[in-house]
């Protein structure tokens, strides 16, 4: 008589349940993630918004000054250190989730500790950076005599949806990038290309009406457009593409949390 043995993957509920109870385990990277860069706070606090702030000024002046992309009203200053401000977190979670198995092989060699834990860890400490710089944004704004409104208590809503959007792709690279390490070439280019196609230094208004809700597939289109309207008095989002980017952005945390359980094995067993 032949046995068959059968050899089951834990359940995906049960996988992210197993976040919860390493909850602990995960502050405990984002605070020794957070450590490292404040090992001296004055300068880590300073090169951590000094990045930002650098871009800003660049664009300031070539876009704003040279070439006069219109900001809706908004001092374009302003206007894009909003955008690089998000997009410098974003682009810091997603380059280091695609190089996560190597980065943490071998915590994740040594212990239990559910392999998206670090994904996770990288998305909640890029968030701190992107708080901060939005805190010396406002600083900005009111220089140049942009003052927030009741709009700002909508600025959580915004960020939950940049968060859970990051989250999603951030999880999607690192079983990609994990199970095949070459594909980790092209995020450098992906990146520059995903700036450019978010408004980041340019309002998504530039955008033919025709295009606007296949634009919005984009979920930092409306990310962007709604954390802008929230603290900067720009226009209000239309439904349509907000509800476009919305949806976007639920689906990018579903769909990269699927590709990442489907291939994180694949990925550990190439650790």
């Amino acid at each position: 008589m032949t046995h068959k043995t059968q050899i089951r993957t834990a359940h995906p509920k049960d996988r992210l349940q197993r976040l919860w109870v390493y909850r602990e385990a995960i502050f405990a990277l984002v605070g020794r993630q957070f450590k490292a860069r404040f090992d001296k706070p004055a300068i880590g606090l300073m090169w951590m918004l000094l990045q930002p702030a650098a871009l800003a000024v660049l664009f300031a002046v070539f876009f704003g000054l040279l070439v006069r992309i219109p900001s809706n009203d908004i001092p374009y200053p302003v206007f894009v250190f909003v955008g690089v401000a998000l997009w410098q977190g974003v682009a810091r979670a997603l380059g280091e989730s695609a190089h996560v198995f190597e980065s943490a092989a071998s915590l994740l060699r040594q212990t239990s500790m559910p392999r998206l834990a670090p994904v996770f860890a990288n998305v909640a400490g890029s968030s701190l950076d992107v708080l901060a710089s939005l805190v010396v944004a406002v600083i900005i704004a009111l220089a140049f005599g942009v003052i927030p409104g009741f709009n700002l208590v909508f600025l959580p809503v915004f960020l939950a949806l940049a968060l859970i959007a990051t989250t999603g792709i951030a999880a999607a690279l690192a079983g990609v990038c994990g199970a095949w390490r070459d594909v980790r070439q092209l995020i450098p280019l992906g990146l520059q290309f995903m700036m450019f196609a978010s408004p980041v230094i340019y309002p998504s208004s530039l955008v033919p009406p025709q295009y606007q809700l296949l634009y919005a597939v984009n979920p930092y289109s409306g990310i962007l457009d709604g954390l802008r309207w929230s603290m900067l008095h720009g226009p209000m989002p239309q439904f349509a593409p907000m509800f476009v980017s919305t949806i976007s952005a639920l689906a990018c945390f579903v769909i990269g949390i699927w590709i990442f359980m489907k291939l994180e094995g694949r990925a550990a067993d190439a650790l």
